[in-house]
Order: C-alpha cells, then sequence, then structure tokens
C-alpha cells in the first residue's frame, strides 16, 4: 500500500503529456508553431528548474549556517527552510518529469529553423484567424476586434466580397420571385 508522501511525489507534474500536446502545443494551427512553442517551453523549464536547483542549495547552505548557531530561533528558523526545501523538491520533480515530457516531444517531432517559422506565419494566421471567427461564429458573436484582426492578415476584405455577392443575389431572387 502507497502511504500519504509516496502518492503525493508520484502525482507531482503540473501539466500532464496529455495537456501539453492538446492545450499548450495544439492552440497552434501549425506544425512550425507548434515546435516555436514546444521550444518556448524548453527554454523556460529549463531555466526554471537550474534557478530553483541553486535556490535549493543555497537553502541547504542556509540550514547549515542557521543549525550552526545552535540556538532556538535559528532551530525553529532551519526547521522552517526545510519544510520549504521540501516542497520546493516536490515541485522539482514535476518539473523534471514534465520536462522529459518535453524533451520526448522535442526528439520524436519535425524540427524548424527561424526561416522555416517565419516563412509559415501567414499560413498560421490565416488558420488561426479562421478557426477564431469560425468559433466565434458558433458562439453567436463576432467581436470588432475579431474582425480587425481578419482584416490584419487579409482575409477580411474578400469575406465581405462573398457576403455582398451573397446578399445580391438573395435581393435578386427576392424581387424576381415577388
Amino acid at each position: 500500500m502507497v502511504d500519504i508522501q509516496e502518492a503525493i511525489e508520484e502525482t507531482q507534474q503540473a501539466r500532464s503529456r496529455y495537456q501539453i500536446i492538446r492545450f499548450v502545443l495544439g492552440q497552434h494551427d501549425t506544425s512550425e508553431m507548434q515546435f516555436y512553442q514546444l521550444c518556448l517551453e524548453l527554454g523556460s523549464l529549463r531555466g526554471k528548474i537550474r534557478m530553483v536547483e541553486n535556490q535549493m542549495k543555497q537553502a541547504e547552505v542556509k540550514i547549515k549556517r542557521l543549525l550552526a548557531e545552535g540556538d532556538e530561533l535559528s532551530d525553529l528558523e532551519a526547521e522552517e527552510a526545510e519544510i520549504g526545501l521540501e516542497q520546493t523538491r516536490l515541485a522539482l520533480i514535476g518539473a523534471y518529469r514534465e520536462m522529459a515530457v518535453l524533451e520526448d516531444l522535442f526528439n520524436t517531432c519535425t524540427h524548424y529553423t527561424r526561416d522555416e517559422i517565419e516563412h509559415a506565419q501567414p499560413e498560421y494566421w490565416e488558420k488561426r484567424m479562421t478557426r477564431q471567427t469560425n468559433l466565434q461564429i458558433m458562439a453567436g458573436n463576432v467581436g470588432w476586434a475579431q474582425l480587425d484582426a481578419m482584416g490584419q492578415v487579409g482575409l477580411l476584405d474578400e469575406l465581405v466580397e462573398e457576403r455582398a455577392a451573397q446578399l445580391a443575389v438573395g435581393a435578386t431572387v427576392e424581387l424576381t420571385e415577388g
């Protein structure tokens, strides 16, 4: 039977593989931008892990110094620092697990250069704006900011022309049937 501490350690990981694939990387509409996001996540987590490892070393030194002082207040401060160190150690277990997921995804995906990512931007933004607009249409409201963004990526004018043509056909049908 697993005890509470073992269960706590076993479950450490802020984001599951599923969450990373579906919500962190999957929020992007092209493989180039998914790779870019993956690299951002790797860089950020790598830096955080290094920082936390350094903070843990500092905490260990602080605990030794406090215990060496030998008075009751210093002993209590050392105990508090040890509790904080244990909490940090648990978080680091999760960070290492998440890093392993990110590294596995990196090792199994197609890699892109900065230039390839840059050249894929028009396709990315067209797909993203179209997806977002379709979702807003399904929700019953396309806001002005979304329409403005569609215009900025060159999609709005064509849609306005298509809608005007549809309305013209509809008006012609009404006139001829009426």
